[in-house]
Order: C-alpha cells, then sequence, then structure tokens
C-alpha cells in the first residue's frame, strides 16, 4: 500500500514489514520518520503481551496523518527495525524496544 510516496507492505503472520520507494527499498529510519514523524508522543504504557516491557504511546496530530496506521494490521507486533517493533489499534501507534539510545530518540528527551 503506497502512503504518499512510501509504499508499505506488512505480514501479520511473520510480524515483518518492508518498505519502499520508486527507487527500491527506503530505510526504516527514513520511512518511520516520513510516515509517524509529526506524531506527538502521548505516555510510556506497561505492555501487555509485547516484545518488550513497556512501550511508547503516540497519538496523531490530525486525522489525516492518523490515515498512515491504515497500511498496517492492527493488533500486531511488526519488527520495523533492529530492536524496533510497532502496533497499532487504528487510533494509537506503539513503539517498542529495549535500546535505551533508541528510546531517547524517539521520546526527543521527553
Amino acid at each position: 500500500m503506497w502512503v504518499g510516496r512510501v509504499a508499505v507492505t506488512a505480514c501479520a503472520e511473520c510480524g515483518t514489514i518492508d518498505w519502499f520507494a520508486d527507487s527500491g527499498p527506503v530505510d526504516h529510519a527514513e520511512a518511520m520518520a516520513y510516515l509517524f514523524g509529526s506524531y506527538d508522543l502521548i505516555g510510556h504504557l506497561d505492555a501487555l503481551g509485547g516484545p518488550t516491557s513497556s512501550v511508547l504511546a503516540y497519538a496523531a496530530p490530525n486525522a489525516r496523518k492518523r490515515k498512515n496506521l491504515d497500511a498496517l494490521p492492527k493488533h500486531v507486533w511488526l519488527e520495523v527495525g533492529p530492536r524496533l517493533w510497532l502496533s497499532h489499534d487504528g487510533e494509537v501507534l506503539l513503539l517498542a524496544t529495549d535500546h535505551q539510545l533508541l528510546i531517547e530518540n524517539l521520546t526527543r528527551g521527553a
């Protein structure tokens, strides 16, 4: 499914996701920043059934940006990069990692 200039292929059964553009594969960090970079951190949550013990929850700034979640299956953890997983319920984006530097980057110091 294309979301702007990024194509997303996600497999709920195998828990993986790939990102593409017209020129070929796109780095996961670049794709995530393009699709979800404007989302707002709303909190840290204890993970129930997630790949880590806690998750970061994000909300879209508007309905148009929330539609970016439609490209991904709901209620499934997808491995989007090394030590980084994503899930959502159609409203809230959840990111999970056990890597402290990545947590600091994802929370932007919050």
